[in-house]
């Protein structure tokens, strides 16, 4: 309740005063490890460029036996004794067969608009390339919540026709049960600079599924989060994941997927100190989500890249980035990319390698 009236105040705040972005620079900045379709466990290296580089696709095969002698043979008949006839082995893994389960948790910070709009411009170029590479490409994709203000009266308080601080609201509109809960999949983005209307999806559901009419239209009306003050993105995404709000009757049903990869795009434009628990425990939840196998998540972080000298947006060496640390904690499934950067495309297309490389040696629990 102390962060809501928190929240809360800042959101009049800045219904009042308004709020202005900051960058500092342009290009494209990029953090990972080799996306290999090894098990996450061992120490990660990382390296910074301002140039994206593609991430190339890398197997490792090993074979391995023994050659027994044959020159004795069976007392009668003379056929030699070959032993036992080998079975050819379990095969490869059976893969994720173009099954991937999408996650966005996306701030709606005061200075997310020009962000969220270099998000939605990366999205029609990815889902393409991801289109491209599997030939049964079934998808959901769920934008999380990150506030639960949603209808709550200090974001207009008197509002009849008209807010007079935030005119977009929507005022007078009853919000379903699930519009209030911080994780749950958003179908209704209020507030300044968000959409501002109920997202027409196909599936019924509050997450996109394959085959939704106009898919860009339906992801950009649940992207449109606005600049209503919310971000936790970390948070926002664990909740997303528990149990409860994925099970039968929770506001996320269906939603997880046991024989789908896991792909989580969390973007803030600050290093996410108010989200609940360490780097470890949100890497926790991620895998927990997926039976703890860390090669079926995949993940993308992109904020501020304040804590490093190359940074975009402006060197702070006192900076202590959780949401970094959360990055390199899944690697090698994850990279991180800077918010300053002018476009989110190079980052999309390295996730794009990545999901087609941990499908690959996805095995459903």
């Amino acid at each position: 309740m102390a962060r809501l009236a928190t929240l809360a105040s800042v959101l009049i705040a800045a219904a009042c005063n308004g709020g202005s972005g900051q960058e500092t620079g342009f290009g494209s900045s990029i953090t990972t490890a080799p996306p290999a379709p090894s098990t996450s466990g061992s120490d990660a290296s990382t390296t910074t460029s301002t140039s994206a580089s593609s991430a190339e696709d890398s197997a490792a095969a090993a074979s391995s036996g023994s050659s027994g002698s044959s020159t004795s043979s069976a007392s009668s008949g003379g056929i030699p004794d070959l032993g036992a006839i080998p079975d050819g082995g379990d095969g490869p893994p059976p893969g994720c067969k173009g099954k991937v389960d999408f996650l966005f948790t996306i701030s709606g910070a005061f200075t997310m608009k020009p962000k969220q709009a270099r998000l939605k411009a990366s999205f029609p170029g990815f889902i393409a390339t991801l289109e491209s590479e599997f030939a049964d490409f079934d998808y959901h994709i769920l934008s999380a919540n990150t506030s639960a203000l949603w209808g709550h009266p200090v974001l207009c308080a008197g509002c009849q026709d008209v807010c007079p601080e935030v005119p977009e609201y929507p005022c007078g509109v009853t919000p379903e049960p699930c519009d209030t809960v911080q994780g749950a999949g958003v179908t209704y983005p209020i507030g300044k600079d968000a959409s501002n209307e109920r997202c027409e999806l196909a599936s019924g559901r509050r997450y996109i599924t394959t085959g939704q009419p106009e898919l860009v239209d339906a992801f950009t009306c649940i992207a449109s989060m606005g600049t209503n003050g919310s971000d936790q993105v970390a948070e926002a995404t664990v909740k997303a994941l528990a149990d409860d709000i994925n099970a039968p009757g929770g506001c996320n049903e269906g939603f997880l997927r046991d024989d789908a990869l896991l792909v989580v795009v969390a973007i803030q434009d600050t290093y996410d100190q108010g989200s609940e628990g360490t780097a470890e425990d949100w890497r926790d939840a991620l895998l927990e989500a997926k039976g703890g196998d860390a090669d079926a998540v995949v993940l993308l972080v992109i904020s501020t890249d304040i804590d490093v000298p190359e940074a975009l947006c402006g060197y702070d060496p006192g900076v202590e980035h959780e949401l970094r640390t959360w990055t390199e904690l899944m690697q090698p499934n994850a990279l991180f990319g800077s918010i300053c950067a002018e476009g989110y495309s190079d980052y999309f297309a390295i996730v794009a390698k990545m999901i087609k490389s941990q499908c690959d040696v996805f095995v459903p629990q």
